[in-house]
């Protein structure tokens, strides 16, 4: 007899920590061109003429940080990657 808490379908899934873990840095890995892209293109929709133009060198300052903070964030992810092959799986015998 089922209990009212069981849901029809497929039972739920366990996924281990790591390997959950590691898969969502993947995912990060993935949307990270794309977030970069995003910020990369915000200086094409600050207004050009008029008040409250900003100076070319203030789109450059921006341009350069999203720059260096993109080289972190793949930095970062791609360190989290490599921790995670360098370990050696668990591997029950």
């Amino acid at each position: 007899m089922k209990r009212e808490t069981d849901r029809p379908g497929s039972p739920t899934v366990f996924h281990e920590r790591r390997t959950y873990r590691r898969r969502r840095v993947m995912d990060a890995a993935r949307v990270a061109p794309i977030l970069a892209l995003i910020l990369w293109s915000v200086p094409l929709i600050w207004p050009q003429t008029g008040d409250g133009t900003v100076s070319s060198a203030t789109a450059l300052i921006y341009i350069f940080a999203v720059w260096g903070g993109v080289i972190l964030l793949t930095w970062g992810l791609s360190r989290l990657l490599a921790d995670e092959v360098d370990e050696p799986p668990d591997t029950e015998t």
